[in-house]
């Protein structure tokens, strides 16, 4: 199965709303959220990092380098009306314990570090793929405190997310369909892929999110990316 990502011809997508009994009639007709679910067997395919951000150089609002403290220096330097109204303000490390008024050695400087890649999944027997989109947060950067910049890019992705749009290759000689709460779309068979509308998008991703337990090969083609 070709999987190959053109840019998608969103006219020709050709998307349908239809009512569910017409659309599930069919014995044949295959629901794509559960095939998510169930025991396909899904693999990854042209996973790739398109952006990866780390660095030491950022500033950080006063409450990250707060919150890193030990519970010991908190106790001795609990927050007061001073330190709160710095609370979202960009300092670096130093300047924090300044205001705090400790060594700079107490405050820790973190990695700050943005990943985001695409991947494919796809099922060979059923010729149906997705190409997905992937962060490690939603944020500008993710704060990790490690002592090594390749431990931090590490740390980062043991929570990543998809996120954004999902495309759908249908080459299925069966019917194809998505359900999104009490409304279902079919998915017509085309040579293309298909961005699904908002709401359908959503559902996606939050079942995705879901079985990412199980689909280990997902965090398996990432972390080879990220070596």
């Amino acid at each position: 199965m070709n999987t190959d990502f053109p840019a998608p011809n969103l006219q020709a997508s050709h998307l349908s709303l239809t009512d569910a009994p017409k659309l599930t009639a069919d014995p044949n007709t295959l629901i794509l959220n559960d095939l998510l679910t169930n025991d396909t067997p899904w693999q990854i395919h042209n996973c790739k990092i398109i952006d990866k951000s780390i660095s030491q150089d950022e500033k950080l609002p006063f409450l990250y380098h707060y919150d890193a403290l030990s519970d010991d220096i908190k106790s001795a330097h609990p927050l007061n009306a001073e330190l709160l109204k710095q609370f979202q303000t960009p300092m670096f490390a130093a300047d924090a314990a300044k205001l705090i008024g400790i060594s700079e050695d107490l405050v820790k400087t973190p990695w700050q570090v943005k990943v985001t890649g695409t991947l494919v999944m796809f099922c060979d027997r059923l010729q149906i793929a997705l190409r997905l989109k992937f962060t490690n947060t939603a944020k500008d950067r993710d704060p990790i405190y490690t002592q090594y910049k390749a431990e931090a890019l590490q740390a980062s992705m043991q929570d990543w997310h998809f996120y954004g749009d999902v495309f759908v290759l249908n080459k299925s000689t069966q019917p194809l369909v998505v359900t999104a709460e009490d409304e279902w779309m079919a998915l017509e068979r085309l040579e293309g892929y298909q961005a699904l509308p908002a709401q359908y998008a959503l559902t996606i991703l939050a079942l995705l999110e879901d079985q990412k337990p199980q689909l280990t090969q997902l965090q398996e083609a990432i972390e080879l990316r990220l070596v």
